[in-house]
């Protein structure tokens, strides 16, 4: 399948769609009293870090490649389907919360708001987190019903995997770095844990929640995990630079930050021409990636676009 441009424009309607679905999902969920209840705080820490912007990039990865391997769409997105894409936005927002703290990597601002630390306080934005840490895995084993059992338990061991051997490692061995002359293969095993991996993850739910076994099935897995691991080190190689370029009002967090702390980034490493370069590479190979599975549509080639231009 050859990749054609589109529009900026056009994929930013794209995202914005299905990123107003999940919006509306999300805020649907968090009002329904049977699930969220007493503490008030606790659920409003919740909400406030859940429905407080951002791209939706994770669930909007989730559902488009499901929609790419089926005939899904906006209209026809079951509950099941979008439960999932939620859990995943959940596991990020969580994962921003606690990046977020005083202990970690102490920023007061988040999508141009207070950080959920500082709109509320530091012991409620950990139990907040705490809480969200866990939920995917009630949502996706209780409250989807047309998965089979094999679908729930390929989802959850994914996302558990992910959490705990990716994630969090991630952000342990992101704390630990202090050298500014850190060899780049450390650097790019940071990224892949703290990023790259819940993205990859999230392409990967999206071919779980296909209702067909899939053609190939292991080696279009194969391919699709590819895809994601490198856009997502593109991801941080772009986010690495726009901290460097861009502004504070249009990043939505305090940009600077990391020149600041003379933590080590790839634009630090390589210069920002060069970590552009990189992030380009990893974006053509993983649209060769994609080119050797047989999708319905060029939707994911269009969002690894988006990834390497995006302003935010």
């Amino acid at each position: 399948m050859s990749t054609k441009s589109i529009p900026t424009a056009d994929i930013q309607l794209y995202i914005n769609t299905k990123k107003k679905l999940l919006d509306n999902f999300l805020e649907d969920l968090l009002n329904n009293p049977n699930l969220f209840k007493e503490p008030q705080e606790l659920w409003d820490a919740i909400r406030y870090s859940l429905l407080n912007g951002g791209k939706r990039l994770r669930g909007v990865l989730c559902l488009t490649t499901l929609e790419s391997l089926t005939n899904k769409n906006n209209d026809s997105f079951d509950t099941d389907d979008l439960l999932t894409a939620a859990s995943l936005e959940i596991i990020h927002a969580m994962s921003l919360i606690h990046d977020d703290l005083p202990s970690m990597d102490d920023d007061d601002l988040r999508r141009g708001k207070p950080s959920c630390h500082k709109a509320f306080s530091e012991s409620t934005a950990i139990l907040a987190g705490d809480a969200m840490l866990t939920l995917p895995f009630y949502l996706i084993s209780k409250q989807c019903t047309k998965l089979s059992d094999t679908q729930k338990l390929s989802i959850i061991q994914t996302l558990s995997f992910t959490t705990s051997f990716a994630l969090v490692p991630g952000q342990i061995m992101d704390l630990a770095i202090k050298e500014k002359n850190i060899e780049l293969n450390k650097l790019e095993k940071i990224y892949a844990n703290k990023t790259a991996e819940l993205i990859k993850v999230s392409i990967l739910c999206g071919a779980y929640l296909s209702p067909n076994n899939i053609p190939q099935a292991k080696e279009t897995i194969n391919y699709l995990s590819n895809y994601g691991s490198k856009i997502g080190l593109a991801f941080q190689i772009i986010d690495d630079i726009l901290d460097e370029t861009s502004d504070t009002k249009t990043l939505g967090k305090t940009s600077g930050k990391d020149k600041l702390q003379n933590k080590p980034t790839y634009p630090m490493l390589l210069g920002i021409d060069n970590s552009r370069k990189i992030a380009n590479e990893l974006i053509n190979d993983a649209s060769s990636d994609l080119n050797k599975v047989n999708l319905k549509s060029q939707n994911l080639q269009f969002l690894a676009q988006f990834i390497l231009n995006r302003i935010n």
